[in-house]
Formats: C-alpha cells, structure tokens, sequence
C-alpha cells in the first residue's frame, strides 16, 4: 500500500513536470531537478492586496456526498459519469468506454499512451500521447448520445500538457507561429476548432480548468532559479487575465465559481504539494484553509479541493465550496494521519475519488447536485 510520503514526492514530481511548457521561440524551458516554483516577484506572503487583507475564514461543515464503490482498486484509471463509464488498461495503453449493454474500446496505438480522458455528460476525449512527446497527440471524440467515434476538429494539439472539457467546448494546448504555445478550442458539437491566445515568448500555461462559468488556468514565466505563476481567468476575447486576490508569483490552482472563483496559493515554495485555498464571492475573499496543489477541480455546481491530514488524529478530507459559499466536507477517509486522498475526477456531473490510507484503500464515485 502506497504511503502519504510517496503521495507527497509523485505530487511534487508531476508539479515540476506541468511547468515545462514554456515558449521560447522553440526551445522548451524545463524546471531543473531540485529547482521549486517559488515567488520572484516579491518576498514570500507580501501583499497584493484582497484576500491578505483580513479575509472571512469559513468554517466546514460535514455534507458528505452519496458515495458508492466503483468496485476497482484505489488509484485504477476511472471515471464515472451519469451513463458511462471510462477505464483505463495495460498502463494506458487501452480504455473502455462502457455503459449497459455497450461497451467501446480505443488503443492507444504504438507508441502511444492515454494520458487523459475527458468526460461531460455528452462527450468523451480521449488523448493518445506520443510517448517520444516528438509528435502530436491524437484525439479520439466518442460522441455518447450515439456512440461514434470521431477525430478532432481544430488545431493539432501539443504532446502533453493540460486539458479541460466544458459542455461541448473543449479546451487544449498547440503551437502556433514559431512554435509559440497556444490554447486552442475545438467546439464538439459543431465538429468547429480554432486557435486564440498564445503564450508570450518565454512563458506558459497550465493546469487549466472550465466550467459553463468560464476557463481559468496558471500562467507563468521562465525566471530562474523559479518561475513566477499567475492565476487568470479569460475574458471574452479568451485573454486570461490575472484575478484579484493572489499574493504575486505565488498563484498556483484556479477555478471559476459562481459569482467568483477559487484559488491556491503555495506559502512555502519546498513544500509543492502544500497550498492554501481562498476564495472570491462578491467581491470579497473567503480563507478556505489547507488544500493539495493539482487537486482543484470543478464538478457540477461546485468546486472541490483535497486536504491532507492536519494531526495524526485526522483524515484526508474533500472539501467542497458550494454555490452558496459554503464551506463542506464531502468526503472523509476512513484512515487518520498517514492517509490521502487521489486528485478527484468529475465526468458529467460524477465525481470519482480514490482514497489510501492503513485502515484501507477505496474508490467511490458520487453524483454533484
């Protein structure tokens, strides 16, 4: 059984790995091992004003969510929706789309893995990356009303980097002129893509996120020893533009919410995996405490958010900030101290969360009201 400590380095692994898509006019910078993102802009905790200034601390409250086994062991490649179901095999190199009395396979062909499926109530992407990281990935498009499968239509996505899916709207990485790194947009329904912002030269993006309340993602650039990060969200032109509230360079997660949006900061920077949650309603900021990095994710009216064990006393809990800016704690392990909690999964709507610990591990899925 894996550990909170193996937990804590993959995290910090995978952190380092989403901040090398930067654009330099062709060349790829890349943090080096042992360099952690940390602010560059100004000292650790300085103010840029908002949610240092006093915010409201909200308090949870316990409101589990409607939990059910999904009968695979913790940490399986799954994700439940209202109707299917996705689940990855053989190290990614299959997935299995299935539903009652249907089931579709897509391979990821040689030389190639799965490195996301994507789920909303009437779409499933699949990605197939090449492993080299040398070609695009290809993009299978499962339409789940009727079960065919298409090929995108847009911009030819950028091996690797960070996906989201929204409705019909699917959001994605590419190159543009001169290899600059690009968010491209492919509209499902409409078999319609194109390419919108780029990235200045010598900086990037990641860890985007979307809702039908909009698309946030992490920008950042390529100071050394770290990169300064910024959290955005875009505007109506799909511009990101940087929220209110962050202390400056230390911006790591986002997510749009209603009437605001949620964000994480990382205090210490050789501590990663470690963030502290906030968010805007309002107008005003809300301290929503202790959280994972990587672990945000929007899912239906809510967005949700993963805390590690505060005592050796305590479990791994997903928090949820609610629609009416609430504070909950929508799932509990059943472990306490060395315990944690995967990243969460939403597919239409479903939420999917595996969770280790010594007292036992499990995965569950739940629908989000």
């Amino acid at each position: 059984m894996r550990t909170a400590d193996v937990r804590r380095t993959t995290t910090a692994l995978a952190l380092l790995l989403a901040l090398t898509a930067c654009s330099s006019g062709g060349e790829t910078e890349t943090e080096q091992p042992g360099q952690e993102p940390s602010p560059t802009g100004s000292p650790s905790g300085a103010p840029s004003g908002g949610a240092s200034e006093d915010p409201t601390v909200a308090e949870p409250t316990d409101a589990f969510l409607d939990w059910t086994d999904t009968g695979n062991e913790a940490g399986t490649p799954y994700l439940a929706g209202p109707e299917w179901s996705a689940r990855s095999t053989g190290s990614g190199s299959r997935v299995d789309l299935t539903r009652p009395g249907t089931d579709i396979g897509i391979a990821a062909g040689s030389g190639r893995t799965i490195s996301e499926v994507l789920m909303s109530t009437d779409w499933v992407v699949v990605v197939r990356q090449d492993e080299a990281e040398t070609r695009s990935s290809l993009v299978d498009v499962v339409d789940l009303a009727t079960g065919e499968k298409g090929t995108l239509a847009g911009p030819a996505p950028a091996s690797g980097g960070s996906w989201a899916l929204t409705g019909s709207d699917l959001y994605y990485p590419t190159y543009g002129d001169r290899r600059a790194y690009c968010l491209a947009t492919s509209a499902l329904a409409d078999s319609n893509g194109e390419d919108g912002w780029c990235a200045p030269r010598n900086t990037g993006f990641s860890g985007l996120t979307a809702t039908d309340l909009g698309v946030g993602m992490m920008t950042f650039d390529d100071s050394r020893p770290v990169a300064c990060r910024t959290a955005n969200l875009l505007d109506d032109s799909g511009v990101p533009q940087p929220i209110d509230g962050p202390t400056e360079c230390l911006a790591w997660d986002v997510a749009p919410a209603y009437d605001g949006y949620v964000w994480s900061e990382v205090p210490r920077p050789k501590r990663q995996e470690e963030a502290h949650f906030h968010a805007s309603a309002y107008g005003a900021f809300v301290d929503l405490g202790p959280g994972t990095t990587g672990s945000l994710t929007p899912c239906g009216d809510s967005v949700f958010f993963v805390r590690d064990p505060q005592s050796p006393d305590e479990p791994a809990r997903l928090m949820r900030w609610t629609a009416d800016h609430t504070l909950e704690v929508a799932y509990e392990s059943a472990s306490t101290g060395n315990a944690f909690l995967g990243e969460p999964a939403c597919g239409g709507g479903v939420l999917t969360l595996s969770s280790f610990g010594e007292q036992g591990d499990e995965q569950v899925w739940a629908p989000v009201a």
